[in-house]
């Protein structure tokens, strides 16, 4: 028997084998992760169309300020990491919730069918958002099964590939 041969093959196959599931996992992540990233933009994008309801009834314009500022990050902002993007999530979260106390101040604002229509958008994106962590911290538990049987093979771990954080 030519064992150096068979030893060869066996490494081989263990390398397309790695490198199929590496790119699979890594895909089904980004996918994930992908989802996420569209339902903030999209909520985001709402944003100055929401200002446009609410300034006309609003006597201090520098209430959106923040808000504003927040929304030109987010759109010019390339999100390499999704934790960056549920960071500035957080801070866009706070100042609509200012915003939507500041309407409960204004009873006109409260009639106003754009208004409502653009809020209901707001929070449906945000609930859709927390509703796709789940799946994304299933995709990552995945990911960091394979990447562990990975490190346990003695090539594993020469090759490339790092354990993901899940979504809290």
């Amino acid at each position: 028997m030519n064992y150096p041969a068979i030893i060869s093959i066996m490494v081989l196959l263990l390398l397309v084998l790695y490198i199929g599931l590496y790119f699979f996992f890594r895909k089904v992540v980004q996918r994930e992760e992908g989802a996420i990233v569209r339902l903030f933009l999209l909520k985001t994008s709402k944003i100055p169309a929401l200002i446009e309801v609410m300034r006309p009834h609003v006597m201090d314009a520098s209430a959106f300020d923040s808000i504003t500022r927040l929304h030109s990050e987010a759109m010019i902002h390339r999100y390499d990491a999704l934790y960056d993007l549920l960071e500035h999530n957080s801070r866009i979260e706070h100042e609509f919730s200012f915003l939507m106390k500041l309407s409960m101040q204004i009873p006109l604002i409260q009639k106003d069918k754009y208004f409502l229509y653009i809020r209901d958008f707001v929070m449906q994106y945000e609930r859709d958002m927390k509703g796709n962590f789940a799946s994304v911290n299933q995709a990552i538990a995945r990911w960091n099964r394979f990447i562990m049987i990975k490190n346990l093979t003695g090539i594993g771990l020469i090759l490339p590939g790092s354990k993901k954080e899940t979504i809290l």
